[in-house]
Formats: C-alpha cells, structure tokens, sequence
C-alpha cells in the first residue's frame, strides 16, 4: 500500500476511535453503526446477545459485559486498521 493511502487509513481510523470516546451520543453512534460488533436484547429470552456482523455469536446477561466485549473487539479492530501490516 502506497505511503499516502497508509495515512490516510490511519487518519480515518484515528479520528473513528476519537469518536468512540465522544461524549456526544450521536457522534459514537454514527460510528458504532459501522463497526462489526454489537450487542442487542432479545426481549423473548431477556439475554443480550453479542453480535459480529449482525449474527449472533454469545449470550450474557450483563450489560456492563456485553458493552465492554463490544467495546473492546470494536477498538481492537479500528487498531488493526490503523496498524494493519505492521
């Protein structure tokens, strides 16, 4: 990869993980949205289920857990494109 598109994935990503730690909601939001780890509440089973792509991967009934596994993967993967090949 070119020096300058190196940059410019780690500018982007930079100000991605800069996002994560707003405390405006609908500026982590709009990030959150594009990342691939999520988590929801199934209503019917009244577990949180943790999710990487839309498809549901684990179960908890923490929500302090399911926030901090989603937090963690989501910044690990902004990392890996900041750092990609390095």
């Amino acid at each position: 990869m070119s020096d300058e598109l190196e940059k410019i994935r780690k500018k982007r990503a930079k100000k991605r993980l800069e996002a994560l730690d707003s405390e405006d909601e609908g500026v982590r939001q709009e990030v959150m949205d594009t990342l691939p780890w999520a988590f929801r509440l199934n209503k019917t089973t009244g577990f949180l289920e943790i999710l990487q792509n839309q498809e549901m991967v684990a179960i908890t009934q923490d929500p302090r857990f399911a926030e901090l596994v989603t937090d963690v993967l989501n910044r690990m993967k902004i990392a890996e494109e900041m750092f990609g090949d390095e």
